[in-house]
C-alpha cells in the first residue's frame, strides 16, 4: 500500500514540477512578447519612457538592454539563456526515473516544440539578413509570429518581402505576423 502511494505523490511532484516549469516559460513567452511591442495599431515598437505604463512591468535592468544600441545581440543572448533553461529543465524530467509516462511525453513534446520554434526563428532571421535586413530578431508561436526589423522604416516592397519570408516558413497567414520596427 505504501508504494501505491509512493508512486502517486512522485508522480504528482513531477506533474507540479512541469506545471511550474510551465509557468515560468509561459511567463517568459508573456515578457519577450511584450518586450517587442505589443501595439497592433503600427508596426513601430513603442518608444520607452518612464512615465509609461510599462515602466512597472520591466525592471531598470531590462529597460536598458531595450534601449541599449545592442538591442538585437541582447535580446538573441538573452533568448538563447532562457532556452537553455527551458531545455536543461525538459531534460532533467526526461532523465528522471521518476517521471511518469504522461509527464515524460509532455516534457519530450514540450522539447521537440522549443527545437521547432528555435530552428524556424534562426532560418527566418538568416533569410531577412540575406534578403538585405540588416539584422531582426523572429519569434514564432502557434497563431502568432513577431518580427522585429532593425530600422526606422520600412517600404512596402520590403515589408511584402518580410510577409512573404515567414508565411513560406511557418505557414501563418500574413494576419498574424506582426512586424516591428526598432532603430
Amino acid at each position: 500500500m505504501n508504494k501505491g502511494n509512493g508512486k502517486m505523490k512522485n508522480g504528482k511532484t513531477g506533474r507540479y514540477l512541469l506545471l511550474a516549469g510551465l509557468v515560468v516559460i509561459l511567463a517568459g513567452v508573456g515578457y519577450l512578447n511584450y518586450a517587442i511591442g505589443t501595439d497592433t495599431g503600427t508596426p513601430q515598437a513603442a518608444e520607452i519612457s518612464p512615465e509609461s505604463e510599462i515602466e512597472g512591468a520591466l525592471s531598470i535592468d531590462d529597460l536598458a538592454v531595450m534601449s541599449s544600441q545592442n538591442y538585437f545581440y541582447d535580446y538573441k543572448a538573452n533568448r538563447e539563456n532562457v532556452r537553455e533553461t527551458e531545455v536543461a529543465y525538459l531534460d532533467s524530467i526526461i532523465a528522471n526515473e521518476k517521471s511518469d509516462a504522461e509527464t515524460l511525453k509532455d516534457a519530450q513534446s514540450q522539447k521537440t516544440q522549443i527545437v521547432e520554434r528555435m530552428e524556424s526563428e534562426l532560418t527566418i532571421e538568416g533569410l531577412l539578413m540575406a534578403a538585405g535586413f540588416e539584422d531582426a530578431i523572429v519569434t514564432v508561436q502557434k497563431g502568432s509570429v513577431n518580427v522585429v526589423i532593425k530600422g526606422a522604416q520600412i517600404s512596402k516592397e520590403d515589408a511584402a518581402k518580410v510577409l512573404e519570408i515567414v508565411r513560406a516558413e511557418t505557414g501563418e497567414p500574413a494576419q498574424n505576423i506582426k512586424v516591428i520596427l526598432q532603430g
